[in-house]
């Protein structure tokens, strides 16, 4: 029966113009028990993907983290631990692997955390959590914290971070006000990635940008989508949004940074669930999502 659905699925996927396979469901932190009797269990939703090498980090609200090793077309669970930014503010929403490794022997680089809640933590709202990874997996710590000076009011709810890894830059992207707001647009701004020896905190200044502006300022796209994960990939933005319905479709918006403009691809009869983060793996697109991992030909 496992093996008919998984088969139906994938014909589905492949149908809708979009070849993917589901790889399945992921093996993260159980819901935590009910605080009293009769109250309900508090679920840990998946946010923040990336993928090193053949290592994935899944992470979740408030921090959680969990490694898997990737295979040809599947993953096996590592480990499970909290992040050294674990709280209960920190949503966790983009993980980004950077460029440089913390101590000698690493075998992985820092990973960018995106805090990106509505409220601030004891650091501020909207950082980023830099964190070497043990090498065994096991926990991390944090060895440097970004954030960036909002004076001019740029960002809204809520500002995210992604690194280019090419190019060596550190982008942040989110929305002026919200994404129920009509008014509201999708700030872009870029900035130098900053090294680890540049301190623990590194406070980004609006004069310090190389680039800022708004996608419908430059652009004659219009959206605004439920913000999600983020991945840069030879000059262009990759943003998976949405949960399959008719009023929240899954689109993954590819944004070109050099020549500002926006390309749509329908996921919604590809994918089920709410996407979540997008990373990329031997050519091809991981996406999570809540419904499990999927992997998608574009």
């Amino acid at each position: 029966m496992k093996n008919l659905l998984r088969l139906s699925l994938l014909v589905l996927f492949i149908a809708c113009g979009v070849k993917a396979d589901h790889w399945g469901a992921l093996l993260g932190f159980p819901p935590d028990p009910p605080a009293e009797e009769g109250g309900k269990a508090k679920r840990h939703y998946y946010q923040g993907m990336d993928v090193y090498g053949d290592i994935m980090v899944s992470l979740q609200d408030e921090g959680y983290a969990t490694m898997y090793r990737l295979g040809k077309d599947s993953f096996e669970k590592i480990s499970a631990f909290k992040l050294a930014s674990f709280q209960q503010y920190n949503h966790a929403n983009v993980a980004s692997f950077g460029i440089e490794k913390a101590k000698e022997g690493d075998p992985l680089p820092v990973l960018y955390v995106s805090q990106c809640h509505k409220k601030p933590v004891a650091e501020g709202k909207d950082v980023c959590f830099v964190e070497r990874l043990a090498p065994d997996l096991q926990s991390s710590e944090i060895v440097q914290i970004i954030k960036y000076d909002d004076v001019n009011g740029d960002y809204g709810y809520a500002l995210q971070w992604v690194v280019d890894l090419k190019e060596k830059m550190l982008y942040g992207y989110g929305n002026t006000v919200n994404n129920s707001d009509p008014s509201n647009r999708h700030r872009i701004i870029k900035f130098h990635l900053p090294k680890l020896s540049d301190g623990d905190f590194v406070l980004l200044k609006p004069e310090d940008a190389l680039e800022n502006y708004t996608i419908e300022e430059v652009s004659s796209f219009k959206f605004n989508p439920i913000g999600q994960g983020l991945y840069i990939y030879k000059g262009k933005l990759y943003m998976p949004t949405g949960i399959g319905t008719e009023k929240h479709p899954s689109i993954l918006y590819v944004w070109d940074l050099k020549k500002r403009s926006m390309k749509e691809i329908d996921l919604s009869g590809c994918t089920t669930g709410e996407l979540e983060d997008i990373s990329l793996y031997r050519g091809r697109f991981l996406i999570q999502g809540q419904d499990g991992l999927f992997c998608v030909k574009i």
